[in-house]
């Protein structure tokens, strides 16, 4: 009778290690950020333009390849993420001119 218990016990306790893990794996996979940055939400598609005066400049870079920008000034300006996926490196106060006919779009929240 003893042997039964110790058993079930062990059975027990293996199913509440293997539970465990993979629970902690589940939410590991489901907060995996986008582009290194938690919080990050792309969307599947492009969003609207973003009004803005031509010019964007940098506020913050929080990686070679990622900045926090202004639009507009202070005021009624909206800060945006910029994330570069052809290499391009970003630096602190640098002003990014929008080429006529081309806009800004909404890719993702932060």
């Amino acid at each position: 009778m003893n042997m039964k218990r110790f058993l079930v016990f062990i059975g027990g306790f293996v199913a509440g290690v293997v539970a465990t893990i993979l629970i902690g794996y589940i939410i590991v996979i489901a907060n995996k950020p986008n582009d290194g940055l938690i919080g990050l939400t792309l969307f599947s598609e492009k969003g609207e333009c973003i009004t803005t005066d031509g010019e964007i400049e940098i506020l913050q870079v929080l990686a070679p390849n990622m900045a926090l920008a202004r639009t507009g000034d202070i005021l009624d300006g909206i800060v945006v993420l910029l994330i570069s996926k052809d290499g391009t490196n970003y630096y602190d106060e640098q002003k990014i001119k929008i080429p006529s006919k081309k806009c800004v779009r909404q890719i993702g929240t932060y």
